[in-house]
């Protein structure tokens, strides 16, 4: 595979660290806000949870999108997606 969410063992990105002990679930609350859209936005596309349509939009999302968005950016990225290509949402 060659897309973009195909980047592990690719260089460049520098190392991995592993959470630490008391590090919070999410960083800021915005993020625990687009967990929670995008869990919504999967559930109002799909007609319950689908975690490969989740993965499909995920996949398909543009290069700067994916990256430049960031981890949970990403999440509202590909629900916005789905919901878009279920008609949910108008494109734009």
């Amino acid at each position: 595979m060659d897309g973009i969410a195909d980047m592990g063992g690719t260089h460049g990105w520098g190392p991995v660290h592993p959470p630490q002990r008391d590090e919070p679930v999410f960083a800021e609350d915005w993020q625990r806000k687009a967990f929670a859209l995008a869990i919504l936005s999967g559930r109002a596309a799909n007609g319950g949870i689908n975690t490969d349509a989740f993965r499909h939009a995920l996949e398909r999302l543009d290069r700067a999108h994916y990256i430049d968005d960031g981890y949970f950016g990403r999440w509202l990225n590909a629900g916005e997606l789905m919901l878009t290509e279920r008609a949910v949402l108008a494109p734009g």
